[in-house]
């Protein structure tokens, strides 16, 4: 006998505790440890908790197991390594104003994950806070820079390229720049993605672009950069490539 207790009465006392302090038991010594394994003291942990499953209990039931693994806090789950990288992604992108095409390239996706290289001078603080976050920030300089006269409207599509396996997603079809953060001087628009049909309850999650810009007059801007993120659902690369990936590809 440990600690002054005899086994019969460590077997009186443990049916009464709840799961938190029957596990701290088990840490007290080897005497402690060795009871506390009885499963019967589990069930009766379990049956308080989850009183339905003394109704029809799994035939091959391990009740401390069930315990430990549902009453544990959740920890914070890492993605595997995605299949897709940025090497096999080009995005085709192109930009009207007024039906005009005022903007249309094909990007590598190493180029937008690279993003601004020279950001200019006089942009807003919010935007300088924004283009420094440790988020993956998918974006571009625009050469030559974009003088555009507010008002009229701008639409943009972004159709991706995947190398890998020579398929095609849509990733935002003529949207129109409909919103003018002036703050943080970016105008945005957004798209709803589709996504394959293996991945039917993922919805609700957009691809936002965004022109960066410095006002130049009255009603002039200059678009000096483009941007392309997924903020609703993903900030890190490998979250990107993840939601990239489910996509549906054709």
């Amino acid at each position: 006998m440990e600690n002054g207790l005899s086994d019969e009465v460590l077997k009186a006392v443990f049916p009464l505790l709840d799961g938190k302090d029957l596990v701290f038991c088990m840490l007290v010594c080897r005497q402690w440890r060795e009871i506390a394994k009885d499963d019967y003291f589990w069930k009766c942990i379990c049956a308080r908790k989850w009183p339905s499953i003394c109704k029809q209990p799994p035939s091959d039931a391990n009740y401390q197991k069930l315990y430990l693994t549902f009453s544990k806090p959740r920890t914070p789950q890492h993605l595997p390594v995605p299949k897709l990288t940025f090497e096999d992604l080009v995005f085709y992108i192109d930009m009207w104003l007024d039906g005009s095409l005022i903007f249309s390239q094909a990007v590598s996706g190493c180029i937008l994950r690279g993003g601004l290289q020279n950001t200019p001078c006089g942009i807003p603080d919010v935007l300088v806070a924004h283009l420094t976050a440790p988020d993956c920030i998918l974006m571009m300089e625009v050469e030559p820079k974009l003088e555009i006269t507010m008002g009229p409207s701008i639409t943009v599509s972004v159709l991706a390229h995947r190398k890998d396996t020579k398929k095609m997603a849509c990733v935002i079809n003529k949207s129109t720049f409909d919103y003018i953060d002036s703050n943080a001087a970016r105008a945005l628009a957004y798209e709803y993605l589709r996504f394959s049909p293996r991945y039917p309850f993922i919805s609700d999650i957009r691809a936002w672009m965004s022109l960066l810009f410095l006002y130049k007059g009255t009603n002039v801007i200059e678009v000096f950069g483009i941007e392309l993120d997924f903020c609703d659902a993903a900030r890190s690369e490998t979250e990107i490539l993840w939601l990239l990936d489910m996509l549906d590809w054709k």
